[in-house]
């Protein structure tokens, strides 16, 4: 039950952290995008666990969390490095990050094959990512539109995806 939960809150933490850097730029991103991220996650999520499932078990679930870890912070510095004002977190043609949230998603769906879960799950944490989405959407356009004198405000969800990464290393 604990794995299940830290599992369930760590989907939903980048899940809320991926909508809220969606909210950074001055033109809303369309619910196309939403979408989009929603189909990378239960696709590669779905690859890993197929590959967790049929890969031998000699590679342990804390392993696999050390590279969870690792994806997540590369995930960070590329975002941090590639802000822009106008675009946000995510500019056009930016294939890097789509790479690094392909892995980390792929990673994410590895280590539930490890662990011994399947489609159903699967399924169930896409709805899960894809309402943390949106829910980090909304909350970060409330944000925004609260303390817009603030430049650095956008760069919140980041912190949140740090803490989250180093609670998921304990």
């Amino acid at each position: 039950m604990l794995i299940f939960l830290t599992i369930f809150l760590f989907v939903f933490s980048i899940g809320f952290a991926i909508g809220s850097l969606l909210a950074c730029p001055r033109v809303l991103p369309p619910f196309m995008q939403l979408l989009i991220l929603t189909g990378l996650f239960l696709f590669f999520s779905y690859a890993g666990m197929f590959i967790g499932v049929v890969f031998p078990p000699f590679i342990s679930f804390g392993f696999v969390d050390f590279f969870l870890a690792i994806c997540c912070i590369l995930v960070v510095i590329s975002i941090i490095t590639r802000f822009h004002p106008i675009y946000g977190f995510f500019p056009p043609h930016e294939k890097v990050i789509v790479f690094l949230f392909c892995t980390l998603f792929f990673l994410i769906g590895f280590q539930w094959g490890i662990i011994g879960f399947r489609t159903f799950f699967t399924l169930c944490m896409t709805v899960v990512f894809f309402v943390a989405m949106v829910s980090g959407l909304i909350i970060q356009i409330q944000i925004r539109q609260k303390l817009w004198r603030f430049a650095y405000i956008s760069f919140i969800p980041l912190v949140w995806l740090l803490f989250v990464t180093l609670f998921k290393l304990l």
